[in-house]
């Protein structure tokens, strides 16, 4: 069998198809939302174009994987000029390089290091390469994920498609947190978010084992959360709805968004505030949850 989490085009519409269908459950009857929200929604989203002299994340050292493109790319960005130093990972070095070519000329400390998260070993050289550079870890972003379609069930069931999206999506997150949780108790503690989604609160038919993936991400979430509390750490998620990145697709990610009550689909960088407030002290007695920025589409 193709394995299609492979073809981005593929990948685009079928994660359009499954956000698009959880938009018409979540609001039936509605009609579509013509505009988007007042105000200068490009202007208020612009990303920072230099590092804060005394950013909230002066000192801190934050790890995200999946970084080459999308959410996490706009994240490692967002921490870097918050005064972060950034360890960001992807398979695509590339699109790596340019990323830390981006932040350093910004004023922002970012390295790339080319991992895939499937594998025990490179997780680990990745965790292992953070400490090296810059002494330990304070916050760690666990981002990476792919989209698919395994199809229905029977014969013609792809194994192969549904094992990589649960390798990637959620063995994955298993593996960075044991990797990640020594560093973070030798900092003293620290803070973990995973990416999860709003597909993982509800069945799918055309995306089953994404929506089954993201749902493992909410439930490995708070266990972790409960398990890590005594040593200091805070373990939560971030559950995005449609959001317009090169994984869901432009004319994807508009078609779902316009179907949620905010009437548009996300940007990465509101995205990516979440996950910086989950982050900070302003958070400090909030673990074990869920945030989701979703348009309110799961309102």
């Amino acid at each position: 069998m193709t394995d299609q989490t492979s073809n981005p085009s593929r990948r685009a519409a079928l994660a359009g198809a499954g956000f698009a269908a959880l938009a018409s459950q979540a609001l039936p009857g509605q009609a579509l939302a013509q505009t988007a929200p007042a105000g200068d929604l490009k202007t208020a989203l612009a990303p920072a174009t230099r590092r804060a002299a005394q950013g909230r994340f002066a000192d801190k050292v934050v790890l995200v994987t999946g970084a080459t493109s999308g959410i996490g790319r706009a994240t490692a960005r967002a921490f870097a000029l918050e005064g972060a130093r950034v360890m960001f990972c992807g398979r695509r070095a590339g699109l790596g390089s340019e990323l830390e070519r981006e932040i350093r000329s910004l004023g922002g400390e970012a390295r790339f290091h080319q991992a895939d998260v499937r594998s025990e070993e490179q997780v680990a050289a990745l965790v292992a390469a953070c400490v090296s550079a810059f002494g330990g870890l304070d916050i760690a972003f666990n981002n990476a994920g792919v989209a698919g379609r395994a199809g229905d069930f029977g014969p013609d069931f792809d194994w192969a498609v549904h094992n990589d999206i649960m390798a990637t999506n959620l063995e994955a997150v298993v593996r960075c947190l044991n990797h990640e949780v020594p560093a973070l108790v030798a900092r003293g503690g620290g803070a973990i978010i995973n990416t999860a989604s709003v597909m993982g609160y509800v069945g799918s038919g055309p995306v089953m084992s994404y929506a089954l993936s993201k749902a493992g991400v909410l439930s490995l979430t708070r266990s972790a959360a409960l398990q890590l509390a005594a040593r200091n750490i805070r373990v939560n998620a971030v559950s995005p709805g449609p959001i317009d990145t090169p994984m869901m697709g432009g004319g994807a990610a508009q078609a779902s968004g316009a179907r949620t009550p905010a009437g548009r689909a996300g940007q990465p960088e509101e995205v990516a505030r979440a996950v910086m407030f989950l982050a900070s002290s302003e958070a400090s007695y909030i673990t074990g949850e869920e945030l989701k920025v979703d348009g309110g589409v799961r309102a």
